[in-house]
């Protein structure tokens, strides 16, 4: 069997939670805010905004910027337990194994004597994914050790329609600065899938999407960035078939608009 060339732009839209660095004018913005948030005497810090819009991305690449820089964690993925997490935290801020560690006070008290932040060091930047799973007697200890100006937190949360994470006490009366990430534009839908070509050195494809095509796109996917890998994963499933057991239905430099149908309807994008 042939090897088709969609393999190669199939897999360069694999949806596995983390986005290429590209550059878009809305991200862009919010990686500054971030980053001056960070740099504030802030305690905790809220970034939130619909799931799929790359707040994950911007997480990684602030915490690959800045980690030779300072002193700066990041957990992508949420812990359910309290001494699970002191246990991470406490080998991600010394580099070593944890001791045997009975609570949250014990905890800070091992912390107290080992960090001496009166020097150069400010608080450590901690970086916390997928906030909205922590149980809240965690969330509020991570509030109290805040308190302690040893750590500072940013939080990130899904906003969502069906519940208000925002309005939930532990972040609502207690975060000192909140920036959102919102879903992007039809002119960054297009930035996106085009720059995600180039940065693959698909050069050749760039003129396979015309306007009427990104119009769609941003219809089904409502400019949701994980919604976009994922359509055009299933787009170039389908073409890599087409071009295996029937090249003469597809033309390589001009994309079919039902093919882009087909992997709407696929994906649950699209009502029939």
């Amino acid at each position: 069997m042939n090897k088709s060339a969609y393999i190669g732009l199939k897999n360069i839209f694999v949806d596995d939670g983390v986005f290429d660095y590209i550059n878009l004018d809305k991200s862009s913005a919010v990686y500054e805010k971030l980053v001056q948030a960070i740099d504030k005497p802030l305690k905790l810090i809220l970034f939130f905004g619909r799931p799929g819009t790359g707040k994950t991305f911007l997480l990684q690449k602030i915490y690959n910027d800045f980690k030779k820089k300072r002193n700066i964690i990041f957990f992508p993925r949420p812990f359910f337990n309290e001494l699970e997490f002191l246990k991470a935290l406490y080998t991600e801020t010394f580099k070593e194994e944890a001791p045997s560690i009975s609570g949250y006070d014990q905890f800070l008290s091992i912390v107290t004597k080992k960090l001496d932040l009166s020097k150069k060091d400010k608080a450590i930047t901690v970086l916390i994914d997928e906030s909205q799973l922590y149980p809240d007697e965690l969330i509020e200890k991570i509030r109290l050790m805040a308190d302690s100006r040893k750590f500072k937190f940013l939080f990130t949360v899904h906003k969502t329609d069906e519940e208000d994470v925002l309005a939930k006490d532990y972040f609502a009366t207690r975060i000192w600065e909140t920036i959102e990430l919102e879903s992007s534009s039809s002119h960054e839908v297009k930035t996106y899938i085009e720059k995600k070509l180039i940065f693959h050195n698909k050069f050749e494809y760039l003129n396979l999407f015309k306007e009427k095509h990104f119009k769609l796109i941003m219809q089904f996917t409502k400019g949701n960035l994980r919604n976009i890998n994922k359509l055009l994963f299933k787009l170039f499933e389908i073409l890599e078939y087409y071009d295996i057991s029937s090249p003469s239905k597809i033309n390589p430099r001009s994309l079919n608009t039902k093919f882009l149908i087909m992997a709407g309807i696929s994906q649950g994008m699209v009502n029939v």
